[in-house]
């Protein structure tokens, strides 16, 4: 098994790169075909820039990433100190009931990212926000991607 960690200041100016780069070697190491990859590299990255977005409202704050290889599947962990929020429960409905030429921009990220992980968990633990996504190795390529159920 393969683990490792990134602590990264929410305010990096290259935190988006940093966090794509860090995705990138799970991804390596684990084996995950392209597919995979983009969609785990994008829903780290959706997570990590709504906690510094939204989260931490632009302040300072620091985000805790914590990836694992193991035989079957790749974790990332993402840790912060923001105000509690569970992405599980946001409800897109509001914005996709509006006709597509009316919609504000933003607000479908969370909606993607969480699609097309193979499994996603929140949890409020010691006064920390915790997201896990897991994406489970699959071998070869499938062509709508892994979050379909």
């Amino acid at each position: 098994m393969l683990a490792c960690r990134l602590r990264i200041d929410g305010q990096h100016a290259s935190m988006a790169g940093v966090v794509a780069d860090f995705v990138e070697v799970l991804a390596g190491e684990a084996g995950l075909d392209p597919r995979q990859t983009y969609w785990l590299r994008l829903a780290t990255d959706e997570i990590t820039t709504n906690i510094v977005q939204h989260g931490y409202r632009g302040a300072a704050g620091v985000v805790d990433i914590a990836g694992e290889v193991d035989q079957d599947e790749v974790r990332v962990r993402i840790e912060d100190d923001a105000p509690p929020f569970d992405p599980g429960g946001y409800d897109p409905e509001p914005r996709l009931s509006v006709p597509p030429h009316q919609r504000d921009e933003g607000g479908y990220g969370l909606l993607l990212a969480m699609g097309k992980v193979d499994e996603f968990h929140y949890e409020f633990a010691g006064g920390r926000n915790r997201n896990t996504l897991i994406m489970r190795l699959r071998g070869g390529t499938d062509a709508d991607g892994p979050g379909r159920r």
